[in-house]
Formats: C-alpha cells, sequence, structure tokens
C-alpha cells in the first residue's frame, strides 16, 4: 500500500513540475524556464537548431522565455534579424 502512494505522489509532482516549467535544451545545457500558462505542451524542448518557422510554431516558450528574461537561450542564428523578430512575436503575444 505504501508504494502505491508513493507513486501517486510522484506521479502528482512530476505532473505538477511538467505543468508549470519548460525544460529546454539550450547550447550550454538544460534550463528550467516557467511557463506563462499552465499545460502540458512543449515540456522538453531542444532550441539548439531552432529557425523562425520553429519559433513561430512553439509561441508560448518564446513567451516564456523572454518574461522570465533568459533570452540568452535564444540562439541568435542572423544575429540582429533573428532577435528583432522574436521579439515581435514575442510583443505581439503580451499585448493580448
Amino acid at each position: 500500500m505504501s508504494r502505491f502512494f508513493f507513486g501517486m505522489l510522484a506521479g502528482a509532482a512530476l505532473l505538477y513540475v511538467a505543468m508549470h516549467f519548460h525544460f529546454v535544451r539550450g547550447e550550454s545545457g538544460v534550463f528550467l524556464v516557467p511557463k506563462t500558462t499552465s499545460n502540458l505542451s512543449d515540456v522538453y524542448v531542444d532550441i539548439r537548431e531552432f529557425r523562425l518557422e520553429h519559433w513561430k510554431a512553439h509561441r508560448p516558450l518564446a513567451k516564456a522565455i523572454m518574461v522570465s528574461n533568459q533570452k540568452h537561450l535564444v540562439k541568435e542564428t542572423p544575429p540582429l534579424a533573428f532577435r528583432e523578430t522574436v521579439q515581435e512575436v514575442v510583443s505581439g503575444l503580451l499585448s493580448r
């Protein structure tokens, strides 16, 4: 019976973490980014090869990175244009 309760507690803890944080794999390791909305999307995301199309598909992740002030995670592929585009996407999300 104690295994059952331990399993329930472990499952609840994992679900809580999955619903409230993104695990983001960047160039320098894995980082924990707080989600802006509680859901199960984008629990683990490897952003090392992300391009603009990827960021458009993962807008909640981009917003969470910008809001949590962890902009160093965004790999600047074409340096200035990429940063400006991501900031425009996030600004559009924040203005809603």
